[in-house]
């Protein structure tokens, strides 16, 4: 009787080892945190990322040209909703006054040396969720 026992037990073991180790591999994966981006993928949710700048309303993005005196802030200050949605964003340069624009998409801003494009516009009608607005920079 003792040989039809551990034939039975061998099995439960092994399944349970499995169960474990998978669990283990799981732990450990979770505790990688967040993978990295791979260079050239989609912008990032906020700032700044080559040739793309997202903005929410309210926070700020610097972006500059060749020369750092060039920097200049913008900030999404505004939206106007509708059958064509705008966003009004408030471009200033390092040392100088605000300016505000109201762009529409496809409308073009020159800020930092080069022409940026809106290339998306998301606004939400509810309070938790800030309106966004994607820039793209032109081909010199």
């Amino acid at each position: 009787m003792t040989v039809f026992d551990s034939a039975r037990r061998a099995p439960r073991i092994a399944v349970a080892a499995a169960v474990a180790a998978g669990l283990l591999m799981g732990a450990a994966a979770c505790g990688q945190g967040e993978p990295e981006p791979e260079p050239g993928s989609s912008a990032p949710v906020l700032g700044v990322d080559n040739d793309r700048v997202q903005l929410l309303e309210g926070t700020p993005a610097s972006v500059a040209g060749q020369a750092e005196a060039e920097a200049v802030e913008l900030r999404l200050t505004g939206y106007e909703d509708g059958s064509e949605p705008a966003v009004v964003i408030s471009a200033q340069p390092r040392g100088g006054e605000a300016t505000e624009y109201t762009l529409r998409l496809g409308d073009h801003l020159e800020a930092g040396g080069s022409s940026w494009r809106v290339s998306e516009i998301g606004i939400s009608g509810s309070q938790a969720q800030p309106a966004s607005v994607t820039l793209t920079r032109e081909p010199a």
